[in-house]
């Protein structure tokens, strides 16, 4: 009777640890998936957002507490009318997606290539920006992967876009594209280009990109 009792204290501290560390699993996961979009909400207790969403507002000085987000794992600034992207977002050492579509900005800034964990990236619907200066600063962030240029007026990629090695996915739909450089061919890792919504012509030189392997959707 004494050894049945012992063995029930210890499946009963078994059950409650277990049912604890569980519970503490869970509002970890609550917490990582909560999406923050006021930012003096985010800013009473930074550590705790991993989401910020900071779309289609309008910022005297947004900067001000962005380097408190030392977890921060996804954020947009879409859609807020920037003409420049603050060095500060460089301090965000954890981002793994950031949404920059529908701004207003030319040059992403040196700062950018701190963000060594980044590996998705919205630059969609953005016709002012210098994308060969662009790439030679995306070049250096060797996590990314997934790149949007969607409706940015794009007429030509830069030759440049080779330096883009890391890059697996590539999205340049409704451009106005006619070509695509050989360049694209050096980039080894892609595996999947859409261009969807451009006028390019079904010619031989797309024929030639598909035998390396890469899924290009049209």
């Amino acid at each position: 009777m004494k050894t049945i009792n012992i063995f029930c204290f210890f499946l009963v501290s078994f059950l409650l640890i277990s049912g604890k560390i569980l519970m503490g699993q869970s509002n970890d996961s609550a917490q990582i998936n909560k999406e923050y979009t006021v930012l003096s909400e985010a800013l009473k207790d930074p550590d705790k957002v991993y989401r910020l969403n900071l779309s289609n507002q309008t910022f005297d000085d947004f900067t001000i507490g962005l380097s408190k987000f030392k977890n921060l794992k996804y954020l947009s600034l879409r859609n807020d009318h920037l003409t420049t992207i603050p060095a500060e977002i460089g301090t965000l050492k954890n981002l793994e997606v950031l949404d920059l579509g529908g701004n207003n900005f030319q040059i992403l800034p040196k700062e950018f290539i701190k963000l060594q964990n980044l590996e998705e990236l919205y630059l969609d619907e953005e016709s002012t920006l210098m994308l060969s200066k662009d790439f030679d600063i995306l070049s250096k962030l060797p996590k990314l992967k997934i790149l949007h240029l969607e409706k940015n007026n794009i007429d030509r990629l830069p030759n440049n876009i080779n330096k883009l090695t890391h890059l697996e996915s590539l999205y340049l739909n409704n451009n106005i594209l006619h070509f695509i450089p050989p360049q694209v061919k050096k980039m080894k890792n892609l595996k999947y280009l859409e261009i969807k919504q451009n006028p390019l012509p079904l010619n031989l030189h797309l024929n030639q990109l598909q035998d390396t392997g890469l899924k290009i959707k049209f």
